[in-house]
């Protein structure tokens, strides 16, 4: 019945990995990452979700802590950048049914980052290393709207897709995610998750010495556990 709510609770880690690029003034670090060496850059990230449903309506709240770390080198190996980043991030997800398998969702989505930047430029004549820091915290709200799809299959199987995009230039300039999941029940209360996550944003604010600006992308499989009542 529509008036019957179901409780979920979802508790994962994550193996993230980052790339793109950030700058604080004029010290800019380019972070790329590739398919290749995805999983030699990963960090942890841990997760929690709460969320409760009925046939019309979901509200979840999910919480999201990440500790992130990329490097890129120049040619030749005279430059090199390295950027380590501290994100929580917490949603407030406001879904409607819209079919059996489909939900349409609206979020808001804070954003807490603190970063620290360094690059190092090794002088091809003299071999001499100089070295430029610069750290930094920011912090916005960015409204999210997007889509998920979710499906029972074979036997005590259930698959999930959502998409969420958003910033729109009210916190960031641009944000998304995505996240797809394969949940296994082992009976009606307890069931094993895991699937690969996806978040990107591009923010920047201020002017001069005090312009700041993150352009990136985490990424990384996920793990965990999910409780039903």
């Amino acid at each position: 019945m529509a008036d019957e709510w179901q409780h979920t609770v979802l508790l994962y880690g994550m193996g993230a990995a980052i790339d793109g690029e950030a700058q604080v003034g004029d010290l800019t670090v380019p972070v790329d990452v590739s398919i290749s060496d995805l999983f030699d850059a990963l960090e942890f990230g841990a997760m929690g979700a709460y969320r409760v449903a009925n046939d019309t309506w979901s509200f979840t709240v999910d919480a999201t802590y990440m500790g992130l770390g990329g490097t890129s080198e120049g040619p030749r190996g005279l430059v090199k950048g390295e950027l380590d980043v501290d994100q929580v991030t917490l949603m407030g997800t406001v879904g409607r049914r819209w079919t059996e398998s489909l939900e349409l969702l609206f979020s808001l989505s804070y954003f807490d980052l603190s970063s620290d930047l360094r690059l190092d430029v090794t002088s091809p004549v003299s071999g001499l290393v100089s070295t430029r820091r610069a750290s930094v915290d920011a912090d916005w709200v960015d409204p999210l709207i997007g889509l998920q799809y979710a499906v029972p299959f074979a036997d005590r199987w259930r698959f999930s897709l959502r998409g969420d995009v958003g910033g729109f230039g009210i916190g960031s300039d641009f944000s998304y995610q995505g996240l797809a999941l394969f949940d296994w029940r082992a009976n009606e209360t307890v069931g094993v998750v895991f699937g690969y996550r996806i978040i990107g944003f591009d923010y920047e604010e201020g002017h001069g010495g005090g312009y700041k600006r993150f352009d990136l992308t985490e990424q990384g499989p996920l793990l965990g556990v999910a409780f039903s009542f």
